[in-house]
């Protein structure tokens, strides 16, 4: 055999060697789910990102034919298959043991529909074999608000949610009735600013929602997706009935810093509220006056309740309770101060009153009142509740104005980790309360009945035997 030959043949054989070549037998292809499920999807407005990881778990390396959205171009799916977006890809390479990853969003256009619509669609890979993974979304239509929108008279009704994108405002001496049930969700660093006023229907079986747009499980309990409800030192008259405000950075602000103004009525009413994982405060008042009976303020970044002007403040069967996971938090839970830089003529004085109600958290003390400030008297009063409270150390501890309370006893809550705030068996919260006003509140957070046993539990829940631990 001539020299040129046996190069030649030399070449060839490695030139075949480097071609791919497809497994023989049986494909061994393993996906980390057999279907992508969508939470509630916005229609216009797309979802969040899902991965899908696709691994080759057999002994030689292979080439998949096609990888491609079984609906095509009319598909609302979208795909990015080895970190290139496209519908489809043909001859993808996967070695013995690697991996490649799809990631999969959804954009769904208008349905006009008020119920949400399951969307479908499937990504087919091609091989020796046909595999599927099942894509699946409901796609919800919205009313989408964007910024700068102003709100006059309105009512907000349960047909659809509202889609906040952007800060948008109650205008001045205007009213926003926001009917039971109703669902507000706000988009990143989003907010709502009432000058007028709003009055909120929620019911015990059907509250309303303010919250983040981010609707997936473990988004739930994220604080600072979005920025707050602010009201205006001009807002008066607001009334909050069985509402959930979560996620925000200030749940509800009365007020601002530089504009101290104090009426003898309550700005804001809240009747069986809900405020939780907040960024910074569920409640900060820099100005006006607040009535919360049956409610509930945990999981802040500083403050559950945030009170420096002065006014009438009432708290009436509330719950307060603070843990922060994400940090060391240095701040009580609650912190009662006049403003110092307003006269007393301005601001005057500054009166709360704290009935069967728990302020309870992991810090040593929970509470601090300033009291130093002579231009504005502060008068406060904590009466039949349980606290967390060095009394040692505090200045404003006294007997006058702490009445039968008690002081640094764990609440025995059901489950404080998922904010179940309801008095297990051993709980020293119950039939605790002052029973005086059992009649003017005779019902609990959830609507459970106070006068079966005649002695109210303290909180913003009454014990009801036989309950447990939520599965």
């Amino acid at each position: 055999m001539s020299r040129l030959l046996i190069i030649t043949v030399i070449l060839a054989l490695v030139i075949s060697s480097c071609e791919k070549k497809r497994i023989d037998g049986p494909c061994e292809l393993e996906f980390s789910n057999d279907t992508i499920f969508f939470d509630t999807v916005f229609t216009s407005t797309g979802s969040a990102t899902k991965e899908l990881r696709v691994k080759n778990t057999g002994k030689s390396r292979l080439v998949i034919d096609k990888i491609y959205l079984a609906g095509g171009s009319k598909s609302p799916f979208r795909l990015n298959i080895d970190g290139e977006p496209a519908l489809s890809r043909n001859n993808i390479e996967i070695y013995s043991g690697d991996s490649i990853f799809i990631f999969v969003d959804v954009i769904i256009d208008p349905l006009n529909s008020d119920l949400p619509v399951l969307v479908t669609d499937s990504i087919i890979f091609e091989t020796e074999k046909t595999f599927r993974v099942i894509l699946h979304a409901f796609g919800q239509d919205v009313i989408l608000l964007k910024n700068n929108h102003i709100i006059r008279n309105e009512t907000w009704n349960l047909q659809r949610p509202y889609l906040i994108y952007g800060d948008i405002l109650v205008d001045t001496l205007n009213t926003l009735t926001i009917e039971e049930g109703v669902r507000i969700l706000f988009h990143k660093n989003s907010s709502l600013t009432v000058a007028g006023n709003i009055i909120v229907n929620g019911t015990v079986t059907n509250p309303v929602l303010f919250a983040s747009d981010r609707l997936e499980k473990m988004y739930e309990d994220v604080p600072g997706q979005w920025k707050g409800i602010f009201f205006s030192y001009l807002s008066k008259g607001n009334v909050l009935n069985h509402t959930i405000i979560r996620n925000s950075t200030f749940g509800i602000r009365l007020g601002e810093p530089d504009r101290i103004v104090v009426s003898e009525t309550p700005d804001i009413k809240l009747n069986c509220v809900n405020i939780s994982h907040s960024t910074i405060t569920d409640l900060a008042v820099y100005s006006g006056s607040i009535e919360a009976v049956n409610s509930v303020f945990s999981h802040a970044g500083k403050y559950c309740a945030y009170l420096i002007s002065g006014g009438n403040y009432s708290f009436i069967h509330c719950t307060f309770y603070n843990r922060w996971e994400y940090g060391i938090r240095l701040t009580p839970l609650l912190l009662i101060s006049p403003h110092q830089s307003v006269p007393k003529n301005d601001a005057g004085e500054m009166n709360l009153y704290f009935l069967n109600s728990v302020v309870y958290g992991d810090l040593s003390s929970e509470i601090q009142v300033i009291t130093d400030f002579s231009s504005q008297p502060v008068n406060y009063c904590f009466d039949h509740c349980l606290i967390r409270l060095d009394t040692a150390t505090s200045s404003f501890w006294k007997r006058d104005r702490f009445i039968d309370n008690i002081v640094n006893r764990n609440p025995r809550f059901i489950d404080e980790v998922t904010y179940d705030f309801r008095p297990d068996t051993l709980s020293p919260l119950i039939n605790a309360g002052n029973e005086q006003v059992v009649n003017t509140y005779p019902n609990d957070f959830r609507g459970a009945t106070r006068l079966k046993d005649g002695l109210p539990d303290i909180g913003a829940f009454e014990r009801i035997p036989g309950e447990k631990k939520r599965n």
